[in-house]
C-alpha cells in the first residue's frame, strides 16, 4: 500500500519546470460592498446621533485600513479593543473619535492624550490610578457599566456616582460617555430586557447629561430606547448578522417574548458579505483503492486528489465538508495544519482557483458545520490569511 506523506510539504512553493511557483490563499475584501453595508446601516439607524463601528480584533480580520471607507459613509465614531489598534488607525485617519475598550498602562495614558483617544474606565480603582497621574492635558474617558452579565464595569449607583464626582473634580478629565455591552439579542429569551433594565437603573441619574449613551448590536432588534443616542455595529458591517433559526420551536419562543414585551423589530435590511476566501490547487495526484490519504482517510476506489494550501492554522478543517473548483463541489477527504486534501478528477489542474467562502455558499453554513459562532469564526480567520482589498477606488481615503 502506498502511503502519501503530505506532511513533507512544508511550504506553498513547488518546483515546476525549473521555476518556483507560488500558491496563494487569500481573503479578498470588497470595499464597494463595505460601503453598501455601512451606508445602509447608518441610514436605517439614522435616529442615533452616534453611529459607531466596533473594530475589535483588527476589525474582525478585515484590517484597520477599512476605517476611511466606514467614515466616508456614515460612521462617526470608532471603538477598538487595544490602544495598539487605536494608534494603528491614527496612521490612516487623524480625526475620527476612537474609544479604547481595554485597559491601558500608565505610559499608554499619555499616548491616549497625545493621539486624542478616549479611554474606558471599568472600575473605581482604575480611575483613581489615572487621577493620581496628575496629567496636565485633557483626557476623555467613558464609563463601562456591568448590566448583570457579570463581565466588567460598574454595577451599582454609588460607585458610579463616586466615579463621576472624581472625574468632575479633575479639570483635565472629561466624561465623554457611558456604555454597556449587551450579551443577548433578547429575541428568544428575556435576558436582553433584564440587562437593559439593570443598565437604566444604574445610570438613570445621568441620562439628562449631554454625553454619549451607547449600546451594541442587540438594540437593532428592538424599539429605540429614548435615552440611548449611540448604536455600535460590529459584524453587521461585514455582512454577518445574528443568525436566528426559522423553526417552529424558535418561533414559539419569539412569540412568547413578544407577548410579554411587545413586538420585536427585526432589521429590514439586506446586507452583503464583504469578503471571500479563495485558494489554488497546489498539487494533483492519483491514488489507488486502499491507499492512505493524509492521516486517516482510506481511498475506497482509484481516484484523483488535489492538495489545497489552507488548513487548521487558517481556521479550516474537513468539517466544512467541501470546496468549489471549476463550478463543482469537491469533497474534503482529509485535513492538516496547513492543507486540505480534496476529491478531484482529470479536469482539475494545478493552479485552478478554489472557492472556500463566498456569497454563494454563505457564512451561516460555515457556522453550522464548524459548530461555532460568528465572532469566533472571524477571530480564527483573522490570524494568517493574506488580505487583498478590491474596489478600493470607492474610498475617499488614500491609504489603500
Amino acid at each position: 500500500m502506498i502511503v502519501i506523506e503530505l506532511n513533507l510539504i512544508k511550504c506553498y512553493n513547488n518546483l515546476y519546470e525549473g521555476k518556483i511557483m507560488k500558491y496563494e490563499t487569500k481573503m479578498e475584501i470588497d470595499l464597494k460592498k463595505l460601503k453598501f453595508n455601512t451606508t445602509l446601516l447608518c441610514e436605517s439607524y439614522n435616529d442615533y446621533k452616534y453611529k459607531i463601528a466596533n473594530l475589535k480584533d483588527n476589525a474582525y480580520g478585515m484590517g484597520l485600513k477599512i476605517v476611511n471607507t466606514l467614515v466616508d459613509n456614515g460612521i462617526n465614531y470608532i471603538l477598538v479593543g487595544s490602544i495598539k489598534d487605536a494608534l494603528e488607525i491614527r496612521k490612516y485617519n487623524n480625526d475620527i473619535s476612537i474609544l479604547v475598550s481595554y485597559y491601558v498602562t500608565e505610559e499608554q495614558v499619555y499616548d491616549a492624550i497625545n493621539n486624542n483617544l478616549t479611554l474606558t474606565v471599568a472600575n473605581l480603582k482604575y480611575l483613581e490610578n489615572i487621577n493620581n497621574l496628575k496629567i496636565r492635558d485633557k483626557l476623555k474617558v467613558q464609563i463601562l457599566i456591568d448590566n448583570g452579565s457579570n463581565k466588567m464595569g460598574f454595577n451599582n449607583n454609588l460607585e458610579l456616582q463616586e466615579a463621576i464626582l472624581l472625574i468632575e473634580s479633575n479639570k483635565n478629565l472629561e466624561l465623554e460617555g457611558i456604555y454597556t455591552d449587551l450579551t443577548t439579542i433578547g429575541v428568544e429569551d428575556e435576558y436582553y430586557y433584564n440587562q437593559i433594565n439593570t443598565f437604566y437603573q444604574i445610570v438613570s441619574n445621568y441620562l439628562d447629561s449631554d454625553i454619549m449613551i451607547h449600546l451594541n448590536e442587540p438594540i437593532m432588534y428592538h424599539k429605540k430606547l429614548s435615552y440611548v443616542n449611540g448604536i455600535r455595529f460590529d459584524l453587521s458591517l461585514i455582512g454577518i448578522e445574528e443568525n436566528i433559526n426559522d423553526d417552529w420551536f424558535t418561533n414559539l419562543r419569539i412569540k412568547n417574548v413578544e407577548k410579554r414585551y411587545g413586538d420585536l423589530e427585526f432589521p429590514n435590511i439586506d446586507l452583503q458579505l464583504i469578503f471571500n476566501v479563495t485558494s489554488e490547487v497546489m498539487n494533483i495526484g492519483r491514488v489507488s483503492k486502499g491507499d492512505l490519504i493524509g492521516r486517516y482517510f482510506i481511498a475506497k476506489e482509484d481516484m484523483y486528489i488535489a492538495i489545497i494550501p489552507i488548513g487548521h492554522k487558517d481556521g479550516f478543517t474537513k468539517a466544512i465538508e467541501y470546496v468549489g473548483i471549476n463550478n463543482y463541489k469537491r469533497n474534503i477527504l482529509a485535513d492538516d495544519i496547513d492543507h486540505l486534501i480534496v476529491e478531484a478528477d482529470e479536469m482539475v489542474k494545478e493552479k485552478d482557483k478554489v472557492y472556500i467562502i463566498n456569497e454563494e455558499r454563505g457564512i451561516y453554513d460555515f457556522l453550522s458545520l464548524l459548530k461555532t459562532n460568528r465572532y469566533y469564526l472571524m477571530s480564527i480567520l483573522n490570524r494568517n490569511l493574506k488580505r487583498v482589498y478590491i474596489n478600493t477606488e470607492i474610498s475617499k481615503g488614500s491609504y489603500l
